[in-house]
């Protein structure tokens, strides 16, 4: 049998820990549109890398067939693409932060869940989005994140009602915000309440993609 499948979208440092933690595993591919940062996170578990435009869905299907045509299935794709932008108020400024930051956090969850449902389906696999707590907590600087956040919650929300009577799963993830091992020593005084540590957070999606989180749930890492 082939060895099973990882995509995680976004070599940030969520990114690099999830695809240090599924590489045990997992054939692991990461995708960011730029190579080096894919490279860089791909190479401590001997995965591949790959630069995508995941803004246009052709791209994704031709990425995706040429994954399955060389390896067969798709088992997990892990969503950490996008980034935060607030505005003062709601305001001209919250309408800027949403068209700079709308096409990473959501339109990239819209054409990556259209184009890997059927190979994961037919896997049984995992579709894993990292959210944000702000999706359920709108304020008026950051009415432009929270809207994208829940957006694309909503969409993953559907994609997990279209998974109903498969075995394959989206699931939901929720942090404040994320810390590394790098942010703490940079900032030693920082004492970052609420955040989710990047090692925590990738054990979280290896048991997830592992098959312990059932399908549709959404699981708010800052709760206790």
């Amino acid at each position: 049998m082939s060895r099973p499948v990882a995509i995680v979208l976004g070599a940030g440092m969520g990114g690099r820990a999830a695809a240090l933690a599924l590489g045990a595993d997992y054939l692991v591919i990461v995708v960011d549109r730029r190579e080096d940062l894919a490279r860089e996170a791909a190479a401590p578990v001997s995965g591949e890398a790959a630069v995508v435009d995941l803004l246009d869905v052709d791209d994704v299907i031709r990425f995706r067939d040429d994954v399955l045509a060389r390896h067969g299935r798709i088992d997990a794709v892990v969503h950490l693409v996008g980034g935060w932008q607030g505005s003062k108020t709601v305001d001209l400024g919250a309408l800027e932060a949403w068209d700079s930051i709308a096409p990473g956090v959501f339109a990239t969850v819209r054409t990556t869940t259209v184009a890997f449902r059927d190979a994961l389906i037919a896997s049984g696999g995992s579709y894993v989005i990292v959210s944000s707590t702000a999706a359920a907590k709108p304020t008026a600087g950051n009415v432009a994140y929270a809207t994208a956040k829940a957006a694309a919650e909503t969409w993953v929300g559907g994609l997990a009602h279209s998974f109903k009577d498969t075995s394959a799963r989206a699931v939901i993830v929720a942090v404040k915000a994320l810390v590394d091992a790098a942010m703490r020593e940079a900032q030693p005084d920082q004492a970052f309440a609420g955040y989710t540590d990047t090692v925590d957070l990738a054990a979280v999606i290896r048991g997830i993609v592992g098959g312990d989180t059932p399908n549709g749930v959404r699981r708010d890492l800052t709760e206790a």
